[in-house]
């Protein structure tokens, strides 16, 4: 990934990162105030470092074997999700207000962001996909 696109793709995740915050904050803090937690940013800064990280390492394995798995993009996918299970676990062990609020908004935020990645990697491979097939007919054609 060159430089400009990796710079692109981290403003685009930063971008729907503080949106998507913004908004599930606003509702919390607007129309569920009995909802709204202190430690409620902590769930979005979470999520955009997971996002900055799962970009960086998909960048190092492309480089490095110059293209990106499917196996690769779940192996980083299960390590979120093992991530996600410890911040709230930590939570619990350390803050425990309003736990079932902040476990719910975890998830929601988890499922959000697999939909997005989910989106993402499929249009990946489509791309993938048919730039192999259009070299595969250059190489037919010769």
């Amino acid at each position: 990934m060159t430089g400009w696109l990796k710079l692109k793709l981290m403003g685009l995740i930063t971008f729907i990162n503080f949106a998507i915050g913004l908004a599930l904050g606003g509702l919390l803090y607007t129309i569920w105030p009995e909802h709204y937690f202190t430690w409620y940013p902590s769930i979005p800064i979470f999520y955009w470092l997971m996002a900055m990280a799962m970009t960086y390492v998909l960048d190092r394995m492309k480089k490095k074997k110059g293209d990106v798995t499917v196996t690769a993009f779940m192996l980083v996918r299960f390590c979120k999700f093992t991530l996600a299970i410890a911040f709230l676990w930590l939570y619990a062990a350390l803050v425990n207000d309003h736990l079932k609020t902040f476990g719910f908004t975890l998830m929601l935020f988890y499922f959000i962001y697999l939909g997005l990645e989910t989106y993402t990697i499929y249009l990946y491979e489509k791309k993938r996909m048919k730039r192999e097939k259009r070299e595969d007919e250059e190489q037919s054609h010769k």
